[in-house]
């Protein structure tokens, strides 16, 4: 059974519900779904652990779990 109200963690200071009981609002909460399991499992995080850099370390200025995370959200 699918619960009425789902909380997830804040952004920016705001609350974010997904509330199941209106219609059709957005198209972009699969996105906040997404980034919630993120945060929770470090899903890209460990997706940039197994990838190879071949950037040279003195020239990095973006961690690529940094970069990875950009590109899935």
């Amino acid at each position: 059974m699918v619960p009425e109200k789902l909380t997830f963690s804040p952004l920016s200071r705001r609350q974010i519900e997904a509330d199941f009981s209106g219609g059709h609002i957005t198209s972009d909460a699969g996105l906040l779904l997404l980034r919630e399991v993120d945060k929770q499992h470090r899903l890209t995080r460990r997706l940039a652990a197994v990838l190879l850099d071949p950037r040279a370390p003195e020239q990095v200025r973006h961690k690529l779990d940094t970069l990875v995370r950009q590109r899935v959200f």
